[in-house]
């Protein structure tokens, strides 16, 4: 792409889209979805010290580590892939 080409998109560079870091998933049948109580534990597929997931606009964009930063939990970038990458 030429610089003049980079400089007419440049406006889109402002516009917010949705990052979510993902910890795990798991399905659950809506009657076990129901019976969720406080204290309970739901178990992850994903292991204990394995990276999350990190998406924007619902893609696979890389992949980080749980920290804690001034008394919040945040998320250490680990790994960015490529754009060409389709995982």
């Amino acid at each position: 792409m030429a610089n003049g080409a980079l400089a007419d998109v440049g406006f889109l560079l402002g516009i917010p889209i949705e990052l979510v870091i993902e910890l795990g998933r798991t399905t659950l049948s809506v009657r076990d979805l129901s019976e969720l109580r406080k204290d309970d534990v739901v178990k992850l597929e994903r292991g204990a010290g394995q990276p999350l997931d990190i998406r924007a606009g619902g893609r696979l964009v890389g992949r980080g580590e749980v920290v804690i930063q001034d008394d919040r939990v945040a998320l250490r970038v680990i790994e960015l892939f490529e754009r060409t990458e389709t995982t």
